[in-house]
């Protein structure tokens, strides 16, 4: 018994490995190449390639002939074999993400669907998602899981969610949540960890990168190697709640001061009655007023950069819903890095995102590609 057991998991390992050889390949390759670099024999791999064939995980170029004979069967990843959606709830609106196993969007949707932690609410949302997933043509047999991404802090060992000011929320059972999406595997996250994880995805070969997202709450992620560090309590990178003004204005959480108060896009965007696209499109024509609100806003956020960079001494990434628009804002933002910072000529420590608006949507459908490769 305890033989076939390990043969068992030998096979399964060996079929992984060579899964996610394929899916790490940056080109076609032929059995022999993967024999090769993973130190097993053709009948193993023939075997585990059948596997994936039959799967549709993989697909295979045939055998052509050609003036120098015949050219080997190569085989790549079928990066629809497998796909995941990633959903972020917001206090004024939802957004619904598909992407394939390459982290490649197979479709996004924003539903302007103010939040309301009632049954009512995420019924329509669950509603919405069957049709977002008729709508990309998505296979639900090849659908992995459905990630949900919630602006607040998460108690995963417990199953709650301790604290959302943003949607207003405090000590709710995760369970509320789930029972409305439980016809697929579900995850429920904090939005700042999922985009976080998405930029991890997309840098898998930075070393240490602090990741700090401005949205309508300010939060980030920490991330060192190939990990993503949460803290004791999983509360690592609440960097929208570190006190940047003492006893200055109120935030969400209720406290003075937080970076939050000061750095949310609601000070560029719904405390001047206007969407982000407006602000900036008056910054852009010349606007005082926008400049004089966008020169106090930088100002702000360039001290909380600082400290950031201070503490954790590695690059800094900028997403959420702000990052859109700061590719032509970013040499000022840097400048003024510059003239803050302790250490000369240190203000080149700063990007922008992978995904956008969409990196909580995409980070939290990431992680069911992620755990698939893993576990396969």
């Amino acid at each position: 018994m305890e033989q076939t057991m390990n043969t068992t998991v030998m096979r399964q390992t060996n079929r992984r490995r060579v899964c996610q050889y394929i899916y790490e390949s940056v080109r076609p390759v032929t059995k022999q190449e993967i024999a090769g670099e993973l130190s097993l024999s053709l009948p193993t791999v023939t075997g585990n390639l059948a596997e994936l064939l039959e799967e549709g995980l993989v697909s295979c170029s045939g055998t052509q002939e050609s003036t120098g004979g015949r050219k080997p069967q190569t085989y790549v990843l079928n990066p629809r074999a497998r796909v995941a959606v990633g959903m972020c709830l917001l206090d004024d609106g939802a957004q619904l993400l598909a992407i394939d196993m390459w982290g490649e969007e197979l479709g996004c949707r924003e539903l302007p669907i103010p939040f309301a932690h009632t049954p009512e609410y995420y019924q329509e949302i669950a509603r919405h998602l069957e049709e977002f997933i008729d709508s990309c043509g998505l296979d639900r047999k090849r659908l992995l899981g459905v990630g949900i991404a919630i602006p607040g802090i998460i108690d995963q060992a417990e199953g709650r969610l301790v604290m959302s000011p943003t949607l207003e929320l405090w000590d709710i059972p995760l369970e509320e949540i789930y029972q409305h999406f439980s016809h697929y595997p579900a995850f429920i996250e904090n939005t700042p960890n999922a985009s976080g994880y998405a930029e991890r995805w997309a840098n898998s070969g930075q070393t240490n990168v602090v990741y700090l997202s401005l949205d309508r709450g300010v939060g980030g992620a920490i991330i060192q190697g190939d990990k993503q560090y949460m803290g004791d309590h999983g509360r690592g990178g609440e960097f929208g709640h570190m006190r940047l003004v003492p006893n200055g204005r109120q935030c969400n959480c209720g406290r003075r001061g937080c970076v939050e108060a000061y750095c949310s896009t609601s000070r560029l965007s719904v405390d001047l009655g206007l969407t982000l696209k407006e602000f900036f499109a008056q910054l852009q024509a010349g606007d005082k007023q926008a400049a004089a609100v966008w020169e106090e806003y930088r100002a702000h956020l360039t001290d909380a950069l600082v400290n950031l960079r201070t503490c954790f001494d590695c690059d800094i990434i900028l997403g959420g819903a702000l990052s859109p628009y700061l590719e032509g804002l970013l040499p000022e933002i840097c400048w003024e890095l510059g003239e803050k910072t302790l250490f000369d000529g240190d203000s080149f420590f700063l990007h922008l995102d992978h995904f956008g608006s969409h990196g909580a949507s995409a980070g939290t459908a990431l992680r069911f590609i992620d755990d698939f490769l893993l576990t396969y």
